[in-house]
């Protein structure tokens, strides 16, 4: 008898068992596969690939936008900037606008890091870098023939593993 109400006991401890040990993925970090984040620069031109940028205007980061299509990922925290990889400005507050201030740059190619830190539905951060390299010539007359500056925006897909 005794054997029979061990026996029982476990059978009934194992549908317990699996309902204990399942879960939702909102406690646990999932990687996120379709994540993105989108830039949006001003006072640029882009031929060629090549970001240029002129002494006469600054360079201009409008916004730095994060979307989730799971939630997995809440947001953005803040985003740092960085040229010549020295800190330029960090933006905590949405849209995260950047301001460059190319009249300190001379001309030629300086690397750009927009450094990000995601907010995971656990609350813990994960950095994100995008780097640009980008050049800045003296006038809107020194821009490569046809070039005009205006807006350029760059979607990026992220893993927030």
């Amino acid at each position: 008898m005794t054997m029979k109400k061990t026996l029982m006991f476990l059978m009934l401890l194992l549908p317990i068992g699996l309902l204990v040990s399942c879960s939702d993925n909102s406690t646990t970090s999932v990687p996120e596969t379709d994540c993105r984040i989108t830039l949006t620069f001003d006072n640029v031109a882009v031929i060629n690939g090549n970001i240029y940028a002129t002494q006469d205007y600054a360079l201009e980061i409008e916004s730095v936008d994060f979307k989730s299509p799971d939630n997995s990922t809440k947001g953005i925290s803040d985003v740092e900037y960085t040229v010549d990889g020295k800190i330029a400005q960090k933006a905590i507050y949405s849209p995260f606008v950047g301001r460059i201030d190319t009249r300190d740059l001379s001309t030629g190619t300086h690397p750009l890091g927009v450094h990000v830190d995601l907010i995971q539905s656990d609350n813990s951060q994960v950095p994100d870098n995008m780097e640009y390299n980008f050049i800045v010539v003296p006038t809107v007359e020194d821009l490569p023939a046809g070039a005009e500056l205006g807006t350029f925006t760059q979607t990026f897909r992220v893993d927030p593993a």
